[in-house]
């Protein structure tokens, strides 16, 4: 085992506070036969002055002047890899000392095992363990080896459960699977997760060999690149409906049948033909709590339709016509949560403003009753035989009043 080359790959921008740390705990791995490759991607802290600080020689540093975010970061460090195997680490998360070691032993003792993974704890910023304050991520990251169908249909109905890293791959893996698709800044390890269950059977090792560092302290500046924001947010979700959209390209049939049968339409399906429709009629599913229908669901059965013998298949074995088509076209796209959550919060901005509206408009009616009672009795004063009376002793006060003025 001590004769395989493992390369690490960090990426790195502005982390000079978490930096050191991150470092550390790669050079104390028990397995020391690594290449340790760390692409700084323009950073404009003292982040390079740390990583220089380090004596070793298996630490390869490349500056980048210009910052290009971590896809094309880490494709530029993807060339560099010599080792058998790769390893990933972000500079604000932690290996623990045996982390190399217990991976390489358990992909050498199953030859089979080309991709794994193991559990993590959660860190704050500070470096104190959350793990009981982030359960639920704690618990989304308590992963088990799954069959590569079982992986797919995973990640399709319930997105990303694996920690970036956390993983441990053959160099054949990336050389099969390739480089980091640019157009996804905060899902990029997602899809290249899905890109590689679709050829590789993941295994995960059951035991916290790593630590993932959320920043959890809303008054700090400085956040991890998944920390959550409505930008971030926004993108999260518009890249989660594209590879959706292509989630089921390049999927084997035999693959798609044992992970997504049980959602057919049809059960029987079984034919390319018959496959395209139940992909297209998947595609179509509200996904992971978004409302709507995905548009490219519609657009696919759109495609099918212009076919003439898919139009009669459709039609024969799932009865869906163009009309049907017509039908889910009335209904709403994809809702995106934070528009949806805005447009919440108008809702109850609006109830509010109708219950001050209707507040103003009972006080108002209540001052327009005084006003009248007020009217009416001033015109019972005036009316009565005592008001008349006594009007030549209200003149002559009023008189004597302006006497005393002067």
């Amino acid at each position: 085992m001590g004769e395989k080359l493992v390369s690490v790959l960090m990426v790195n921008y502005n982390h000079e506070d978490t930096l050191a740390e991150t470092i550390q705990s790669v050079l104390n791995q028990t397995y020391s036969n690594f290449q340790f490759i760390i692409v700084d991607d323009g950073s404009t802290d003292r982040s390079c002055a740390i990583i220089e600080s380090f004596q070793d020689e298996r630490i390869e540093l490349y500056k980048r002047e210009e910052n290009e975010h971590i896809c094309v970061a880490t494709n530029y460090g993807f060339a560099k890899v010599k080792g058998d195997y790769l390893a990933r680490i972000d500079s604000d998360d932690l290996w623990y000392p045996d982390k190399l070691e217990k991976q390489l032993l358990f992909m050498e003792e199953h030859p089979e095992c080309s991709v794994c993974f193991t559990w993590c704890d959660l860190i704050d910023e500070y470096g104190n363990n959350i793990n009981e304050l982030e359960k639920s991520l704690l618990k989304l990251y308590e992963s088990e080896t799954l069959e590569q169908e079982q992986w797919l249909r995973k990640f399709y109905f319930e997105g990303n459960c694996l920690a970036h890293p956390a993983v441990l791959m053959k160099r054949e893996v990336l050389e099969n699977i390739g480089k980091f698709t640019l157009a996804y800044r905060q899902l990029h390890d997602f899809d290249y997760w899905v890109r590689i269950a679709k050829q590789y059977k993941i295994y995960v090792i059951q035991e916290r060999l790593i630590a993932v560092r959320r920043f959890i302290d809303k008054q700090q500046t400085k956040k991890n690149a998944s920390a959550s924001s409505e930008k971030n947010d926004t993108r999260v979700f518009n890249e989660s409906m594209d590879i959706h959209a292509h989630f089921f390209e390049g999927m084997p049939d035999k693959i798609f049948l044992k992970g997504f049968q049980q959602d057919f339409r049809y059960q029987e399906s079984h034919t390319k033909e018959e496959l395209e429709c139940e992909k297209a009629f998947l595609m179509c599913s509200p996904l992971m709590g978004w409302g709507g229908l995905a548009p490219a669901g519609i657009e696919r059965l759109a495609e099918l339709l212009e076919e003439e013998n898919m139009r009669a298949l459709l039609k024969e074995k799932f009865h869906f016509t163009v009309k049907d088509l017509y039908s889910l076209t009335e209904e709403h796209l994809f809702v995106d949560l934070i528009l949806k959550s805005r447009y919440g919060e108008m809702e109850q901005y609006r109830y509010r403003l109708e219950e001050e509206k209707r507040q103003i408009e009972l006080e108002k009616h209540q001052l327009q009753q005084e006003v009248v009672n007020c009217q009416n009795l001033i015109s019972e004063y005036a009316n009565s035989t005592s008001w008349k009376i006594t009007e030549p002793l209200r003149k002559m006060g009023s008189i004597a009043r302006r006497i005393c003025k002067r």
